[in-house]
C-alpha cells in the first residue's frame, strides 16, 4: 500500500505544477445491507494546513501559516508570499483599499475583527463531511500538492482506520477498491 502511495507521489513530485492541485481518495465500497447515510470525521491534518492566510490588523506578528498586519499586503501585491485568503474588517479595509483593488475578490473575506480567531479556526478544520450514497463510492479530499510525503501518508492512514472502525465495520460495508489522483493527474489504484 505504502509502495503505491510513493508511486504515486513521486509522479506528482516529477510534474510540472502551474497550481496548487488537490489530492483526492476514491473508495469503491462493498455495501451489501445497502446503508447509505452521511457521515463527519477527521483527517490528521486540515485540507488546508500548509496553505498560508492573512489578518489585515495594525498588529503585525506571524504565527506558522497565519499572517496578521496590513503591511502583508504589498508583500503579497509583490509577490514574495502567496495567501489562499485575506481577511479585513471594515476598518482596515478602508486603510488599504487602493491596494486591495488589485487582488481577485475571491480571496478576499470580509469579517469582524472579533471574529479573527473563529475565522482562522473554521479554515483550518480538520473536520470532512461525507455522504455515501447509492453508488457505493465515496470521494474524499485528503491533501493539497503542497503538503510534505509524510503528512499525506499519514491522512491517508488516519483517515482509513477511522472509516473502517466507526463506520464501516459496524455496517458491514468494506472497501473493494481505492484509487488516488490530485486534480490534474492520472487515477492510481491502491488496493
Amino acid at each position: 500500500m505504502k509502495k503505491s502511495i510513493n508511486d504515486f507521489l513521486n509522479y506528482l513530485n516529477k510534474k510540472k505544477k502551474n497550481f496548487i492541485e488537490s489530492i483526492d481518495l476514491n473508495l469503491i465500497l462493498l455495501n451489501k445491507k445497502k446503508k447509505y447515510f452521511n457521515l463527519s470525521t477527521n483527517l490528521f491534518y486540515s485540507y488546508n494546513e500548509m496553505k498560508k492566510i492573512l489578518f489585515l490588523s495594525n498588529i503585525q506578528k506571524i504565527e506558522n501559516n497565519v499572517y496578521y498586519g496590513n503591511n502583508f499586503i504589498d508583500d503579497f501585491l509583490l509577490k514574495k508570499v502567496n495567501f489562499s485568503k485575506v481577511y479585513t474588517d471594515s476598518e482596515n479595509l478602508l486603510l488599504v483599499k487602493e491596494k486591495i483593488g488589485k487582488i481577485n475578490k475571491s480571496i478576499i473575506v470580509n469579517c469582524l475583527y472579533k471574529n479573527y480567531e473563529i475565522e482562522k479556526n473554521k479554515f483550518y478544520n480538520k473536520t470532512i463531511n461525507l455522504v455515501l450514497n447509492k453508488n457505493n463510492i465515496l470521494n474524499i479530499k485528503i491533501a493539497s500538492t503542497v503538503f510534505y510525503n509524510s503528512m499525506i501518508i499519514k491522512n491517508y492512514e488516519f483517515l482509513i482506520f477511522n472509516l473502517k472502525k466507526n463506520f464501516f465495520f459496524p455496517n458491514n460495508i468494506f472497501i473493494e477498491k481505492i484509487y488516488i489522483s490530485s486534480t490534474m493527474s492520472k487515477s492510481f489504484l491502491l488496493k
